[in-house]
């Protein structure tokens, strides 16, 4: 993790988010490239980086995914999401 200039705590990147929210580094990419996760910020070599405060957000709205009646949810595979359906892992 990379501390943060503004003293709000620290900027973490795909791999970090994804151990947190229990997903692989790629799947973070992919919110990003599909516009369901916003990076706070983007370091001087062109890496998305993260807060706490925007990972809490992307933890909520996986919540909120997953407790649809499918049971799938749009990270992970509903179709009618536009998730990653049989892709695997």
């Amino acid at each position: 993790m990379i501390p943060t200039t503004d003293g709000q705590g620290e900027l973490m990147g795909p791999v970090e988010v994804g151990r947190i929210l229990g997903v692989k580094p790629q799947v973070v990419v992919n919110w990003i490239r599909e516009g369901r996760a916003h990076p706070s910020a983007v370091d001087a070599i062109g890496r998305n980086r993260f807060t706490a405060e925007d990972v809490a957000r992307l933890r909520a709205g996986l919540g909120r995914r997953r407790s649809r009646a499918t049971g799938t949810g749009a990270f992970r595979g509903d179709p009618e999401e536009g998730g990653d359906a049989g892709q695997g892992g």
